[in-house]
């Protein structure tokens, strides 16, 4: 049985033959962090004693980290209005909740209660890890909080000050948004990651969503809003590769999708993993740099990026951060450089950058070559 064969048993029982499931899918399955998926069908499933072993271990941990995290989540020290983004609000589509594996806390509250949402947080124990343009990272407890002043990841100011007020417009004593809201909100977060990669767990968060929120009949009132910030492609394409490949009930309204461009999608996204952690080698960097030197401005703030985030030096010296592209140009190009049958490869990895970029304007999603929009002095601008 192949891991997309698992995954629609797991969601859908759909009385597929069991067959035998192998070490390679479940570490497949860790990987785009859906292991826990089929949880309750271990049993039943043709495996090793050792790997069943494992993945019941590897399970209970899991479903533990989640009851955890949703108790902290209850008693979050925060007495102004917020909302839960992702995490719980996508796994309440799901059968069995707890089998959707959580990462961060995300919440966001009204602008003007954001300090102090953070200094209540802070006065509550909690850490602060990170301070950037999009939010504040706090933890407590090996639990993550990411406090949002912008949450929406799209490249026009308009769309996604749009998204963002949505949002905040449809905080409520729940903090849990409507389902529509709730749905660009799963619907921007594939977006926002797809370039950087992006695995099957995000993916499967937008298919539990459209299995219960979007039959045919409230398509057009969702599609309203997805128009308004440029995403019904990726809804459209997004579900018709669910339903081709995951097992998701069909529907008329992306009856049309481009089933190639599906495909593709899919590869991509089996490619990657879980934010992309398939993609870490010298080739995969290779190919991120081809892919944004498309402008010499995106290719800076990468380099940068990159540079500020590894370059140790650059950390512990203030003077040096101007500096960071310049490490890092030098870094990925020694690397790149380093290895039998250099230029080959990195014809091939500049082919690879462009099939990519390809199917990420097909899509229409965002990319760093179209510049980043930051919430600045409580403006949205485009850098």
């Amino acid at each position: 049985m192949g891991m997309l064969e698992l995954i629609q048993l797991s969601l859908w029982n759909n009385n597929a033959a069991i067959q035998s499931v192998s070490q390679e899918d479940y570490i497949e399955m860790k990987r785009q962090a859906i292991a826990v998926l089929p949880a309750s069908l271990l049993s039943s499933l043709d495996l090793p004693q050792e790997l069943e072993k494992e993945w019941r271990k590897f399970n209970l941990q899991q479903i533990s980290f989640y009851t955890q995290s949703c108790y902290e989540q209850s008693k979050l020290p925060i007495s102004v209005p917020y909302v839960i983004l992702k995490g719980t609000s996508a796994a309440k589509y799901y059968p069995h909740p707890n089998y959707r594996m959580m990462g961060d806390i995300d919440i966001m509250t009204r602008r003007e209660d954001y300090d102090t949402a953070c200094k209540q947080l802070v006065d509550g124990g909690y850490r602060i890890d990170r301070d950037i343009y999009k939010e504040t990272s706090l933890s407590k407890n090996k639990i993550h909080i990411d406090l949002h002043r912008q949450f929406a990841s799209l490249n026009n100011p308009d769309y996604v000050k749009l998204l963002d007020d949505l949002i905040i417009e449809n905080i409520n004593p729940s903090h849990v948004l409507p389902d529509p809201i709730n749905g660009l909100v799963l619907l921007n977060h594939i977006n926002q990651h797809l370039e950087g990669g992006l695995g099957l767990r995000q993916i499967i968060d937008w298919m539990m969503f459209a299995d219960k929120c979007l039959p045919d009949e409230k398509w057009p009132e969702f599609n309203a809003l997805a128009k308004k910030i440029d995403l019904e492609k990726l809804a459209i394409v997004c579900t018709r590769m669910c339903e081709l490949y995951l097992g998701l009930p069909s529907r008329k309204w992306c009856a049309d999708a481009d089933t190639a461009l599906c495909e593709q999608l899919m590869d991509y996204v089996l490619a990657c993993g879980n934010f992309g952690n398939k993609k870490k080698s010298v080739a995969d960097m290779s190919e991120n740099v081809f892919a944004l030197a498309r402008t010499p401005k995106a290719a800076f703030q990468f380099l940068q990026r990159e540079g500020l985030l590894y370059w140790k030096a650059a950390k512990a010296h203030k003077a040096l951060r101007p500096f960071a592209w310049i490490y890092q140009f030098f870094h990925y190009a020694s690397k790149g450089l380093n290895r039998d049958h250099a230029f080959s490869k990195m014809v091939a990895e500049y082919a690879a950058a462009k099939k990519k970029t390809a199917l990420l304007n097909s899509l229409g999603v965002k990319t760093m070559a179209k510049g980043l929009v930051m919430y600045k002095d409580g403006k949205y601008v485009k850098e």
